[in-house]
């Protein structure tokens, strides 16, 4: 397992000198001795953290840190100011520093700091990450929050039901319990994929409420950070997953809904859903 990445930056040597001998064997670390040549190491190692110092030729960690942080992807690094510059530093951290560590450095407060800082980054983190299932229902791909899967089966058979709309007029029985099943794919207005041998059903539960979804195809679960998602402020070209949109993910395949399915039930009929499932 590796070690988190640290990039020290200082323009004295004895200062990185004693920063590395007080971390090493804790982090990797790469130095910097002025801030153009910094942000230049961030770009390319994406580090864990960043030790800034405040004084520097070329560009001063002032500037480092109010360019990091008009950077999407720089402003997720954790800063930690080490400068004798107290008035300087807490205009930092004011402006999006983690931590301040006055020099000189005492070797007993450097690692507690950093791995503090660190924790609290990781904390942070995952209290905004969402955890999703992504499917594909005929042409269109979504997520699922994976809070709300029990299983993943394949299409079994199912039993055709008098009431309810076309895209919800089945039901499957799983370890003995009657589900209704949502077609996806018909309830978005697009066709299957895939034969009906081939798809999937997702067993959700939604409060009280269970669900099958039958789709195409599943992909592995995935960790979005907070970082990949943004509000839902409309569902490009598929109006009828207004209502049920939960965020937008940035994903290689490109920015995604995600979704919770039941809400894809106007209210009245979720609410009916149980005598739904029982009717003949």
């Amino acid at each position: 397992m590796s070690l988190p990445q640290l990039l020290l930056v200082d323009d004295s040597e004895a200062v990185l000198a004693f920063e590395r001998a007080a971390l090493a064997g804790h982090f990797a670390v790469a130095t910097a001795t002025d801030g153009r040549e910094a942000l230049r190491k961030m770009g390319q190692l994406r580090p864990a953290a960043v030790l800034l110092d405040l004084s520097m030729p070329h560009m001063d960690g002032d500037e480092v840190l109010a360019r990091m942080q008009a950077n999407a992807e720089l402003r997720r690094i954790p800063v930690v100011i080490v400068s004798s510059e107290r008035q300087r530093a807490e205009a930092c951290l004011k402006a999006g520093a983690k931590a301040f560590l006055p020099k000189p450095i005492r070797a007993k407060d450097l690692l507690p700091l950093v791995s503090r800082v660190l924790e609290e980054a990781r904390s942070a983190e995952r209290a905004g990450n969402l955890a999703a299932l992504f499917v594909v229902a005929g042409s269109i791909e979504l997520g699922i929050p994976l809070a709300s899967v029990e299983t993943v089966i394949h299409q079994v058979a199912t039993r055709a039901r008098g009431q309810g709309p076309r895209w919800l007029a089945e039901s499957v029985e799983i370890h003995g319990t009657a589900l209704c099943v949502l077609d996806l794919p018909l309830r978005l207005g697009v066709e299957h994929s895939v034969p009906l041998d081939q798809r999937k059903l997702v067993v959700l539960t939604d409060g009280a409420v269970r669900l099958a979804v039958s789709v195409d195809h599943v992909r592995d679960p995935v960790e979005l950070p907070a970082s990949d998602l943004t509000p839902p402020d409309r569902a490009p070209g598929h109006e009828a997953l207004r209502a049920a949109l939960v965020a937008f993910a940035s994903t290689p395949q490109g920015s995604l809904p995600i979704v919770r399915p039941h809400a894809l039930l106007p209210p009245e009929l979720l609410r009916g859903l149980p005598a739904l499932v029982g009717a003949p």
